[in-house]
C-alpha cells in the first residue's frame, strides 16, 4: 500500500463496471474516506460545489502498431484527490454508478464499490 503525504494532491485511474452501466453516459460519484473524515466528487457536480475532488475524463489519441493500422482514441477517466481535509490514516475510495434501470424504486439503481487507496502521513 503506497504512502501519501498529507496536503497531497492524489490522482488515480476511475474504471467503474456493472451491467447496464457506461462512465461516459452515466453519473457517478467518488468519495474518499480516512478515519472520520472524507471528501467527495462528482462526475457532473453542481456550480460552487467543493473541489476536494475533482473527476474528469482525458483522450488520448494512440498511433497504428503497424503499417496499414488506424489510429485509436483511448479515454481513461481520472480523479484528483486534495488530502488537506482528510484524517491521518489508511485512505479508501468508494465509487458509486448510478445506473438507470426502470426497475428501481427511483429510476436509478446504485451500485457501490470500495477499494483501498494508500495510507495518509504526516510529512
Amino acid at each position: 500500500m503506497a504512502n501519501f503525504y498529507k496536503g497531497d494532491e492524489i490522482k488515480f485511474a476511475i474504471n467503474l463496471e456493472a451491467p447496464g452501466f457506461s462512465m461516459d453516459e452515466d453519473n457517478f460519484d467518488i468519495e474518499v474516506k480516512s478515519g472520520n473524515s472524507s471528501v467527495k466528487g462528482y462526475k457532473n457536480p453542481e456550480p460552487g460545489s467543493p473541489t476536494d475532488v475533482i473527476i474528469y475524463k482525458d483522450t488520448v489519441t494512440v498511433p497504428p502498431e503497424e503499417e496499414g493500422g488506424e489510429e485509436k482514441t483511448v479515454s481513461t477517466w481520472y480523479a484528483i484527490v486534495d488530502t488537506s481535509a482528510l484524517a491521518i490514516g489508511t485512505m479508501r475510495v468508494i465509487a458509486t454508478a448510478h445506473v438507470i434501470d426502470a426497475h428501481a424504486n427511483d429510476g436509478v439503481r446504485n451500485i457501490t464499490a470500495v477499494a483501498p487507496l494508500g495510507k495518509l502521513i504526516e510529512t
